[in-house]
């Protein structure tokens, strides 16, 4: 109390109430009316009123100091970064694996799926050229055969309608080269007229065609050249065709059994070569632009994770699919382990060679998911690693860009990042 009214006593000794209230005058004004008395209590009042206003701007300022100042609400808070340290022991069995982010030339891929199919040019469908029943079946389904190699044997009556036909004609055929040389020789000897001559000539050699056509007929029903040759030196007819393969390949389909009557418009056999394969590929018309001839495709199957089979586009369809706005794409792949089997399901990124840019690679295991974004270990001293999240780019094989969150040569984990993962979310 005694610090308040000194505090009002000096201020009443400075600035009296009157000079307090006193407004300037200017020089021209008249003269100021002298202020009324004052009632006696006034100064007092005015006192008190002082000491009030003290107390409570003291208070407030007591309150204001002492209560705590709140972080603004809207500044964001710089965190530092995590970091996740490997025991000793673990880090030897983790199979830790530091590398340098490098830049490396980068040519557009597109990322698209398709299927392995037959290469049409080496299929072959084997079926019997004339009515007939299987006596006799030399493969199975997964041999592997070789070209004009027999697979299936057929009774067919065509075929031994055609063989006795060609004995015969070869029969009458004999009879008439016979006569023919008779004739020339009577007419050597002037015994025959040069007519009758020429009609043995002419009757041999239309045997000559009928013989000739009657091969023709037995080659087209499946019988081989050889077995002709042996049908004339021998006279025997022969009771049975033997169907065998156009090409080498693997025996893939079975159709008919043992004892089934087959006709020429179902096949008995399917061969293909499988070491070379079609993958077909469908790219929106958006992207048609970026596919050429002779580009390179890297498929990839789920069958072989970690391998790559290369590719290369031989056809892009002339037309596009109204229903789903895209193209077929063909992809010949050299297949000659036979890994790729048709009906595969593969992932291809076809790599165009119109276009090329530089960019930071990294291997796609050493990439992980961790708080719904995509991220890196960085390597900050021994054992001690920094998860930094990224921005992945273009796929190159097993390889990813990132476009956003590394420098060049930063050491980055790129084997054990998902034992570093497991670690840091302990």
């Amino acid at each position: 109390m005694s610090v308040a009214m000194t505090h009002v006593a000096h201020e009443e000794a400075v600035a009296p109430d009157d000079v307090l209230d006193a407004e300037p005058t200017p020089a021209d004004a008249p003269a100021a009316t002298p202020p009324a008395p004052r009632a006696p209590g006034a100064w007092a009042g005015r006192a008190i009123s002082g000491v009030v206003g003290l107390a409570v701007g003291v208070g407030i300022g007591v309150l204001v100091a002492s209560r705590p100042v709140e972080p603004d609400s809207g500044a964001a808070a710089v965190e530092p970064p995590r970091l996740v340290e490997l025991p000793e022991a673990l880090a030897d069995n983790a199979g830790i694996e530091v590398r340098p982010v490098t830049e490396e030339a980068i040519a557009p891929t597109l990322d698209l799926v398709g299927t392995v199919d037959f290469d049409q040019g080496r299929v072959a469908d084997i079926g019997g050229r004339s009515e007939g029943r299987i006596v006799r079946m030399f493969v199975s389904v997964g041999d592997i055969v070789e070209e004009g190699q027999p697979l299936v044997q057929i009774e067919s009556p065509v075929l031994g309608e055609a063989m006795a036909a060609l004995l015969a004609a070869r029969a009458r055929l004999e009879a008439a080269r016979t006569s023919a040389e008779r004739e020339t020789s009577l007419r050597q000897r002037q015994l025959t007229t040069a007519g009758t001559l020429e009609t043995a000539t002419a009757t041999a050699e239309a045997l000559e065609a009928e013989v000739r056509g009657a091969e023709q007929r037995l080659l087209a029903l499946g019988i081989s050249e050889g077995e002709l040759r042996q049908v004339e030196r021998s006279d025997t007819p022969i009771r049975r065709m033997t169907l065998r393969s156009p090409i080498a390949g693997e025996v893939i389909e079975r159709y008919a059994h043992l004892g089934q009557v087959v006709s020429t418009t179902a096949p008995v056999l399917r061969v293909a070569d499988l070491s070379s394969v079609w993958v077909t590929l469908e790219v929106y018309e958006r992207d048609l632009t970026r596919v050429r001839v002779g580009d390179t495709v890297d498929i990839i199957s789920e069958s072989y994770p970690g391998e790559t089979f290369a590719g290369t586009v031989s056809y892009l369809d002339a037309t596009i699919d109204e229903r789903t706005r895209s193209a077929g794409v063909r992809i010949v792949v050299q297949n000659e382990d036979r890994r790729l089997r048709p009906g595969h399901f593969v992932h291809a990124m076809l790599t165009s060679g119109d276009e090329q840019r530089r960019g930071l690679m990294l291997p796609r295991r050493a990439i992980v998911q961790l708080d719904g974004l995509p991220t890196v270990f960085v390597s900050r001293g021994e054992r001690r690693f920094e998860p930094r999240a990224v921005e992945l780019g273009a796929n190159h094989g097993d390889q990813v860009e990132i476009l956003a969150g590394l420098a060049a040569n930063e050491p980055v984990v790129v084997s054990g990042a998902f034992a570093l993962k497991s670690e840091l979310q302990r």
